[in-house]
């Protein structure tokens, strides 16, 4: 399991990126990229390997609850929205992508509201 799904609460040193769920939510992956790229300049730190290893275990129990039999390994693929918000909180770009509250209420988001991320002033 990784912090985030990228780094290894243990081995720091190793970031996975890979295609593991499905083209609906490919631009993922790019947000998985601009947050390594943060990660290796240093804007942000990563939390203890303690608090990373209880965040592994608390997205391991959610899966395992809410996917029930058909779990067989972690996947982001009904949380998307929710992880890219974590990932811009991370990298300290605001996580509302939309212009407007109605807009962020019902609009779907997709990669073209990921495109310009600028960390907030």
């Amino acid at each position: 399991m990784y912090s985030r799904q990228i780094i290894h609460p243990r081995i720091p040193q190793l970031a996975v990126i890979g295609y593991s769920e499905s083209l609906n939510n490919l631009y993922t992956l790019e947000m998985k990229c601009r947050w390594l790229g943060h990660f290796l300049d240093q804007t942000f730190q990563l939390p203890s390997i303690k608090e990373m290893e209880k965040d592994v275990r608390m997205w391991d129990g959610y899966m395992k609850r809410y996917a029930g039999k058909y779990y067989r390994r972690s996947c982001l693929g009904a949380s998307h929205i929710w992880y890219n918000d974590q990932l811009c909180k991370d990298i300290g770009c605001n996580p509302r992508r939309k212009k407007g509250f109605f807009s962020e209420l019902i609009e779907p988001y997709g990669p073209a509201d990921y495109a310009e991320l600028n960390p907030q002033s």
